[in-house]
């Protein structure tokens, strides 16, 4: 039990909402944030280092041209050149903004001729990285073991000078944005907004969908108020809430419409008992009475005059008749015994025959199921007894069509015709519950009926069964 409430949980919009928008999100956005730190790490570096590649060397060049205009000048050499004339305060002047630069320009034994920055009188520079390249007329960059200090290093040209920068690699990425440093404020505002967003989806969307679907519930149970007040949420919620109280409001006028209707049904059929019991009470109850009396009086007849024995009898077989006919009638009325032995086509044509009017068929005639049958019968029958009694129809055609995709029937007639109601509840409140058991009849056969009327044009009803 635990493990299917579980599993249940995890199909809830709530876990669905973590899983498959929070969740990823957030792992996202630190596979992102890691692979950035390492590819801006990356990046940093080897922008550093040729920046600097490019500094040290710029700087040796110029320290080149400013010992070969001396010597120039002076017809020195360049072991006897002093460093003091060469002005390299202003020309090695590279501070940058909190950024503590050391240089030092050094000779072939190690020893520094000239040096700024943090130079220490016990610094061995012979022991740092890069200077015995530098001494051995290489050029380039490197860091230390530590990653603590970026080293440039090179030559300076028609010298036996080295030029040494070294600077701390935290100090170089002072003006640059650090973005490692900033990911996990990054990744932590990230992280923060996958949560606001899933509190956002709670809030919004998931407690007004689950207080929708409770109402839902109530609904169901018969509230059918129940999604009149709204559910806060956003906008496309308030829509499905609308949606789903108007869904309400037609299953509530389906209901009283159908009770109404059941209502009517009800008391049709205790209005057809009552008819059909008087008719039987007041005709062939009455009929049976008078053939007694009449058997009777043949059977004195026969005593004291039999010449008046063959009339009387006749009498007496007319009266057999009429009777019989009359059983007839209640019969069809109750149960149509011409569609069960003939056929919906002739059943359809006695109709027509009956109601005065005019019967067409079309395509290859085939037979339905009794039930699509005995549907499109009583459909007739409705149609052709509004059409008599309420329509004060002149003429009256009925036609069939056969197709094979399905069974068309038409029901005309040039009678005064009515508004047609907009919904079933209204077919109920104006007392047309004959075209609501048309309309029912047809549906519960998978038909569909489409009655077209106006005032004084006339009424069409068209059925349309499919195969």
């Amino acid at each position: 039990m635990k493990l299917q409430l579980n599993a249940r949980s995890l199909r809830g919009l709530r876990a669905q909402v973590l899983l498959w928008m929070i969740l990823p999100l957030t792992i996202l956005l630190i596979v992102l944030s890691l692979t950035g730190i390492s590819s801006h790490q990356n990046s940093m570096h080897a922008l550093a280092a040729e920046e600097n590649a490019k500094l040290v060397s710029a700087l040796a060049k110029a320290i080149s041209t400013q010992v070969e205009n001396y010597r120039l000048r002076s017809q020195a050499s360049t072991q006897n050149i002093p460093v003091s004339v060469l002005e390299l305060n202003d020309l090695l002047d590279i501070e940058h903004s909190n950024t503590p630069t050391t240089l030092a320009l050094i000779n072939t034994q190690g020893k520094v001729i000239y040096g700024k920055g943090e130079l220490s009188a016990g610094t061995n520079i012979r022991d740092w990285p890069g200077v015995t390249l530098a001494l051995a007329g290489n050029t380039g960059t490197l860091f230390t073991s530590a990653e603590d200090d970026l080293i440039a290093y090179t030559p300076v040209p028609n010298t036996d000078w080295a030029l040494i920068i070294r600077e701390p690699w935290d100090a170089l990425t002072v003006p640059l944005i650090h973005f490692e440093q900033a990911m996990p404020f990054i990744l932590g505002s990230a992280i923060l907004m996958s949560f606001l967003t899933l509190f956002f989806g709670l809030r919004f969307v998931v407690r007004p969908l689950h207080e929708l679907g409770q109402r839902a519930t109530r609904i169901g149970q018969g509230d059918f108020q129940a999604a009149a007040q709204p559910v806060g949420g956003v906008n496309e919620i308030e829509d499905l809430r609308i949606s789903v109280n108007q869904m309400a409001g037609r299953i509530e006028n389906y209901q009283t419409a159908l009770q109404d209707y059941l209502r009517a049904i009800t008391q049709t059929q205790e209005d057809e008992r009552a008819r059909l019991g008087r008719e039987l009470h007041d005709e062939t109850i009455q009929t049976l009475i008078a053939l007694g009396h009449k058997a009777q009086m043949a059977q004195r007849t026969l005593e004291r005059d039999p010449a008046q024995t063959k009339a009387r009898v006749d009498e007496l077989r007319q009266m057999i008749d009429e009777a019989v006919q009359e059983v007839r009638r209640f019969s069809r009325a109750l149960r149509p015994v011409y569609l069960e032995e003939l056929g919906l086509l002739s059943a359809l044509e006695l109709l027509a025959h009956e109601a005065g009017g005019i019967f067409q068929t079309s395509g290859s005639p085939y037979r339905l199921s009794a039930e699509k049958e005995l549907a499109l019968y009583r459909i007739v029958q409705e149609s052709l007894t509004n059409a008599r009694r309420h329509a004060q129809a002149k003429s009256l055609s009925l036609e069939l069509r056969f197709a094979e995709s399905g069974v068309t029937l038409r029901v005309c007639d040039d009678g005064i015709g009515f508004e047609i109601p907009s919904s079933l509840n209204e077919l109920t409140r104006t007392g047309h519950f004959g075209l609501m058991g048309m309309r029912e009849r047809a549906q519960l056969v998978g038909g569909q009926i489409t009655i077209t009327s106006s005032a004084m044009h006339g009424t069409v009803v068209d059925v349309t069964l499919p195969t």
